[in-house]
């Protein structure tokens, strides 16, 4: 007979309360279930690969996604996801006690960053089904799901008051750096010179826009007003950043002035006014701000999941990123991770040029 589940109606628990543990019973239950380990002491970016790829592969099964709250971590991924995109947590059915012994486990996504075919589940009759893999870090596993995933987030309460919006006179590039936890991590993290040659090289390809089915269009963004927006995880090094001089063309430099704000700092280049903002929002408040108007999205450091989902859930999708290969990150050394995998293929790799080791080019796949 199969195992009763029950359902939790709310999950708002102060995390310092400990859940009680429900009894298992036995009752007659004809539906199939499917849960998965999870990464539940990460971050945001790794809760949303987590959830959209089980509730996908779930689907292509024909099985009830499950989510286990085995622990506090488990408590707190279910409050930073609800705060940001409670529609996805919607088709979940959340239990309130750690996974039985009796439920059948499963190898599957046992390595964070490559796909594995889901196809190969479907030979499980069993009705509840356990996978020993975590973090599903590829975009495979849901392919068509973007729309889906923005219509699930929350409106948001932020009015964003500090940061421009998109609309028919601004065009908003969004540059995201993460430090703080990658440095000595193994993980690439890009020098200055590289982040400034990398927004550079975004500005200037701005006016080629990306279609999700690969086409590429020309589209003239002189008359809006060109704005960037710096998300991050180290403040004062953005700061820091806004007050460098750096080569634009032979000839022409942009420097940034922090004598203004250091909310607003301002570069002329040719006779194009442009505008740099710094981010101060929480993570789910970044991506609710990106899916409403981050036109462009570069993410510099190559193995962010939150820079990643930062440029997905965006509102335009043409995202730019450091190519992985060429870079120091033991990601594709260790053999946990597969670039084909990981980043959709409209998305735009850029990398140093061979010639000189400085000017950033786009990356061939």
């Amino acid at each position: 007979m199969p195992i009763k589940l029950t359902l939790i109606e709310s999950f708002d628990t102060p995390l310092d309360v400990p859940r009680e543990k429900l009894h298992i019973e036995q009752i007659p239950d004809r539906k199939m279930y499917l849960s998965s380990n999870l990464a539940a002491s990460s971050r945001l970016g790794n809760h949303l690969f987590e959830l959209s790829a089980l509730l996908s592969v779930s689907r292509k099964l024909n099985r009830i996604p499950t989510f286990f709250i085995q622990n506090r971590h488990y408590d707190q991924t279910l409050m930073d996801t609800d705060f940001l995109i409670p529609g996805l947590l919607d088709h979940f059915l959340i239990i309130n006690q750690s996974i039985p012994d009796s439920i059948t486990h499963v190898e599957f996504s046992m390595k964070c960053c490559t796909w594995d075919n889901p196809e190969r589940l479907k030979n499980y009759t069993d009705q509840y089904l356990h996978i020993k893999g975590t973090h599903f870090q590829s975009w495979k596993y849901f392919p068509r799901m973007r729309h889906e995933l923005i219509e699930y987030l929350k409106t948001p309460v932020n009015n964003f008051t500090d940061l421009p919006k998109s609309n028919d006179d601004n065009f908003i590039t969004c540059v995201h750096i993460r430090r703080t936890d990658f440095v000595g991590s193994g993980f690439f993290v890009p020098d200055e010179t590289f982040i400034l040659e990398a927004m550079k090289f975004v500005k200037i390809e701005g006016t080629v826009i990306c279609s999700m089915s690969g086409l590429i269009f020309i589209s003239e963004k002189r008359d809006q007003n060109m704005l960037t927006v710096l998300f991050g995880d180290d403040i004062p090094y953005i700061e820091s950043l806004l007050n460098q001089t750096f080569t634009v063309d032979e000839g022409a430099e942009k420097v940034y002035s922090s004598s203004i704000s250091t909310n607003q700092l301002f570069y002329l280049f040719q006779n194009i006014s442009s505008e740099f903002f710094i981010s101060h929002n929480n993570p789910s408040d970044s991506i609710l701000y990106s899916s409403s108007n981050c036109d462009v999205v570069l993410f510099t450091a190559p193995h962010s999941t939150f820079g990643w989902w930062l440029g997905f859930l965006s509102k335009g999708g043409q995202v730019y990123y450091t190519d992985i290969k060429f870079v120091d990150d033991n990601s594709i050394s260790s053999g946990m991770f597969d670039q084909d995998d990981y980043y959709p293929p409209h998305w735009i790799p850029i990398k140093h040029n061979s010639f000189d080791n400085k000017t950033l080019i786009e990356s061939l796949k």
